[in-house]
């Protein structure tokens, strides 16, 4: 459940589906029970050979945890930030064992038979392998830098792989999301080559066209919701303007940003539809209405700040701007999204929904 940070289960005997760890809030907080563990976009998940734990993919705090499925509780496999829970910035690319790892944004892991863990490393562009003994971790293919390229783990280039699975031939698959392929590595070579699936008697998709298609994503449980009045002008300027607390500072290492939805898709144009705000937190895009009806821009930020010598948080907004039914002589408009960023509480407490 990466949107809720929590690992649920579903009882297919008695088809009930209940939270089973994590404690809703996006950190990385490794715990002996459910409540006492905190997951960041948890997204990839393997279950170990014995059945006993799960190996995940942390996606947002860029690690590989493993759960016991007995206790609910979690511990580090490797990458992260085994200090400060709620640093979600420590990522990069570096191979290694344990938290001396970086990786960035895994989506995929994948629990093979031989007991070694792969991992679709995907903003790095590899695919990594993981011992859960010596936490060793050691890239096997891509360079670490978007491409397309069949080869040994020197030269093949993938482009933020993420789906990864096993075969009962010795093959891993791997979902190359941004080349559109399944690419697949033969572990039975003695060095492990990356090869392109031909897929054959399919015909190609037609082409799309280029516009952005906006589709409303689902808000996190943390997500902090802003209704802003977008009046009844033709067009007009929408002018982010966030801030932190005395003490605090926007992160020059993760830059906050946005990105903007619109419904109906054609009743009304918001140009940038995404990007960063600038070291201040602000931004101005400029909206235009072809259509005199209704519409609703959705503004979505993501927010990295810092104290000052101490761990750097995130919080996640959403400003909703509904345009009323457009006036014919009204003037351009001037709307300011305008909020003060509230460091969040820390809380242990994991509520679990009652079987009815």
């Amino acid at each position: 459940m990466a949107g809720q940070h929590q690992i649920w289960e579903h009882n297919t005997d008695d088809g009930v589906t209940r939270a089973f760890s994590g404690d809703g809030y996006e950190r990385n907080l490794n715990g002996s029970s459910s409540s006492s563990t905190s997951f960041a976009q948890p997204s990839g998940i393997s279950l170990s050979l014995d059945l006993k734990e799960l190996y995940i993919a942390d996606s947002e705090s860029s690690s590989i945890r493993v759960l016991d499925l007995e206790t609910g509780g979690s511990k580090l496999l490797a990458g992260g930030d085994p200090v400060f829970s709620d640093n979600l910035f420590k990522f990069g690319d570096h191979d290694g064992i344990g938290s001396e790892v970086l990786l960035q944004h895994p989506l995929g892991v994948l629990c093979a038979q031989s007991g070694q863990i792969y991992i679709a490393d995907s903003y790095n562009h590899k695919i990594k392998k993981l011992d859960p003994a010596s936490k060793r971790v050691s890239t096997v293919a891509g360079i670490g830098k978007a491409g397309f390229k069949d080869g040994t783990y020197l030269e093949a280039q993938l482009s933020e792989p993420s789906g990864i699975v096993e075969a009962k031939n010795g093959r891993i698959f791997i979902a190359d999301t941004n080349n559109s392929l399944i690419r697949y590595l033969d572990l039975n070579k003695e060095e492990a080559e990356l090869l392109t699936l031909e897929l054959k008697g399919v015909q190609p998709p037609t082409a799309k066209s280029k516009s952005l298609k906006r589709l409303r994503r689902r808000s996190s449980a943390d997500t902090q919701t802003i209704t802003v009045d977008g009046g009844s002008s033709n067009e007009g300027n929408l002018s982010i303007k966030i801030s932190v607390p005395e003490g605090y500072h926007f992160s020059k290492e993760a830059r906050s940003k946005f990105s903007v939805e619109t419904e109906p898709e054609t009743a009304i144009s918001i140009d940038p539809l995404d990007g960063y705000l600038s070291p201040e937190g602000s931004a101005i895009l400029h909206f235009k209405r072809p259509s005199p009806s209704a519409s609703l821009g959705r503004i979505n930020c993501k927010v990295y700040y810092c104290k000052e010598d101490e761990v750097c948080l995130y919080q996640s907004l959403l400003f909703e701007v509904p345009f009323q039914e457009e006036s014919p002589e009204s003037n351009p408009e001037e709307i300011t999204l305008a909020y003060v960023v509230k460091p969040k509480a820390s809380t242990n407490s994991l509520q679990l929904p009652v079987a009815g």
